[in-house]
């Protein structure tokens, strides 16, 4: 990389120990002595003010809240390094030469990166007169906070409070409402921004850092493009620091220039922590890179075998790889696709190309869970009402036998639908509607067709939600037809329980919910499959349809798009996704509301309803047993 030429040895970190606890001991200790004596606090700063990892070593420290230890003292790792001396020499040379620099980091996830570049600029806050640095977040929530240390600012104004009282400006100022710390000895101050078209425009800094750059937040709609037309009119020094969120946009292609001067990387694979006992697996058998770590990986091996086949069997590659303990145990989290873990922790913008379902685990959903339907025929619409008409190899499929009544079983249901053009003919395109129960986490319905138009199918999945107690209805919202059928189900027939997402005015702020699911990100589609992927794997899905399986197994990815090879045309793969995902919410929002919302929960919300339905049960079961008392089952 062109940038490392650009590091050049430092004067005092060398008095610094490296491990741990004899860190800690050092800092008490220059502590004490500082408090003691002017002299040395002043021989302190100015070491600091100096060599900037002396700064980092001996006096910053880090919030980890997922260790035993939350705050920690920030001991440098050797791949931080450089990438810390050249994220200062990049400022120094864009104020000396007068021109405009972008410095691109990758890494991946985990590194230090944030708290990284915040050190750099809180050491020039602390020393240089009127530097100024603006920080740019996704979103507005990201900004700054008095309580979320997640925000950008939190994190600012926490790594100030850790420090010395005598390295600190006289009484420095934080102001929530401008999302500015200032110092105002030296006139220094820091700014933060949410990502919009003309954020910091108007003003001068010294330097830009646009954090999470790469991610789909950003590169959506272009708002990253318009971010850095932006800030380039503003600051000569532009940092763009980021994990790789999607394959696209001004970051990926920063990021992947094989002749970009200004680009570094902070790779799991040089950090000592994460590659303890790493290894690389030939012909079945894993091979410790560091040959006195052999022992600790044939035990790692031997403990580890079901770890490592299911790893496998998630479709993560295993053979010829490098890999280590805790890169395992991130491949094992639940979501963490091969896509997923190529894009956070590998580097790879466009992810794992190949299938988008794991054949093992449509294998073991195939041979575990697909079974024919209970029943099948054709559905009738009559005064918005579902009439059930029994037909063998109808095109309405159920997994369970409804009642006297033809009514379903009680539960909280989803249902997903993919809408075709309605003129495809036999064997074309279908439309088709994957439907759940949330409660079992089963799949119970499919319903697909090449014929029906899209009003006609709007006015179907009506009666069917309907049918199933009101079931939340999730559909794609793509081209003229989507649409249609989303204004006949909202407008047309006044369905109210859909699936909806956020939108926020790009003038006013404001967010509002849009009915509907769209792809409008590059990685929607693929953050669908994995979605669906993964839950099929870890039974928080139970597929039924054999159907639905064969047609998943035909999606893939060739490394810049998303293709289907398989028969039919896959349309079951994408309903089944977005039943999933509606599903999944459902759940999640009862979680959410046994944690705290309680009684409180809006009738007409999620919440609201799995809490109504669970009441309705649990009085129809004391209505079954009124009149008996505890003698007659034995005194329980």
């Amino acid at each position: 990389m062109g940038c490392e030429s650009m590091s050049t040895a430092t004067d005092f970190i060398d008095y610094v120990p490296k491990s741990l606890e004899e860190n800690l001991e050092w800092r008490v200790r220059m502590g004490e002595a500082a408090i003691r004596d002017v002299r040395i606090q002043r021989a302190l700063y100015d070491a600091a003010m100096d060599d900037i990892l002396f700064f980092f070593n001996a006096f910053l420290f880090v919030l980890e809240p997922r260790g035993e230890n939350p705050v920690l003292p920030f001991v440098s790792w050797p791949h931080q390094d450089p990438v810390l001396k050249t994220m200062d020499e990049t400022i120094s040379r864009a104020i000396t030469a007068f021109k405009p620099m972008a410095l691109t980091c990758v890494k991946s996830r985990a590194q230090g990166g944030t708290y990284g570049y915040l050190g750099v600029f809180i050491r020039r806050f602390l020393r240089d007169r009127m530097f100024s640095a603006g920080l740019v977040t996704r979103n507005e929530k990201l900004v700054d906070s008095m309580t979320d240390q997640d925000t950008i600012l939190h994190k600012v104004a926490w790594s100030l409070d850790q420090l010395p009282f005598w390295m600190l400006p006289q009484g420095y100022q934080r102001s929530l409402t401008d999302h500015t710390i200032l110092n105002p000895e030296n006139g220094s101050s820091f700014t933060g921004y949410a990502a919009t078209g003309d954020c910091g425009r108007g003003g001068r800094r010294t330097v830009f850092a646009l954090d999470e750059f790469g991610s789909d937040e950003f590169v959506t709609g272009g708002k990253d493009a318009r971010v850095m037309s932006s800030v380039s009119s503003v600051s000569n020094c532009i940092f763009l620091v980021s994990t790789f969120g999607s394959d696209v946009g001004v970051f990926a292609e920063e990021a992947t220039d094989p002749d970009n001067p200004l680009l570094v990387k902070l790779d799991w694979k040089d950090n000592p922590t994460q590659t303890k006992n790493a290894y690389v697996m030939r012909n079945g058998k894993l091979e410790a890179v560091n040959r006195l770590e052999q022992a600790d990986v044939d035990e790692y091996a031997q403990t580890h075998a079901l770890q490592l086949r299911k790893i496998e069997r998630r479709g993560h590659k295993m053979e010829g790889k490098f890999r280590s303990p805790w890169y395992d145990q991130f491949c094992l989290m639940p979501g963490h696709t091969p896509r997923f873990v190529a894009r956070e922790l590998d580097m790879n913008p466009r992810g794992a190309a190949g299938k988008l379902f794991l054949t093992e685990v449509l294998d073991e959903m195939k041979r575990k869970n697909a079974k024919p339907p209970v029943w099948e025929g054709r559905p009738a619409v009559i005064d918005r009402e579902l009439h059930l008409l029994e037909q063998e190899g109808g095109p309405l499929k159920l997994w369970f036998k409804p009642g006297l009544s033809n009514e379903p079983p009680k539960g909280v249901y989803a249902v997903g639908c993919d809408i075709a053009t309605g003129v495809a003919g036999d064997g074309g395109s279908n439309s088709c509607l994957i439907g759940g129960n949330a409660s079992t986490r089963e799949q119970v319905l499919e319903y697909t067709d090449p014929n029906i138009s899209p009003i006609r199918l709007a006015r179907l999945s009506d009666a069917i939600c309907r049918w199933l107690h009101e079931a939340i209805l999730i559909w794609e919202v793509m081209g003229p037809t989507g649409k249609g059928f989303g204004t006949e189900i909202m407008h047309g027939l006044g369905y109210w329980n859909v699936w909806t997402r956020v939108k926020e005015d790009k003038i006013t702020k404001e967010r509002t919910r849009i009915p509907g699911w769209v792809n409008n990100s590059p990685g929607a589609k693929l953050d669908l499959f994995d979605l669906f992927c993964v839950a099929m794997d870890e039974d928080e899905f139970i597929p039924r349809s054999d159907d639905m399986l064969r047609e998943c197994g035909g999606w893939e990815s060739d490394g810049s798009q998303i293709i289907y090879k398989g028969t039919g045309h896959g349309d079951r793969a994408i309903a089944g996704g977005l039943c999933c995902k509606a599903m999944n919410e459902l759940r999640e929002t009862a979680i959410d509301k046994n944690d705290g919302a309680g009684e409180h929960s809006s009738q007409w919300s999620m919440a609201g309803r799995l809490q109504k339905r669970q009441e309705e049960e649990n009085r129809e079961e004391e209505s079954d047993f009124a009149g008996f008392s505890n003698k007659a089952f034995g005194g329980w």
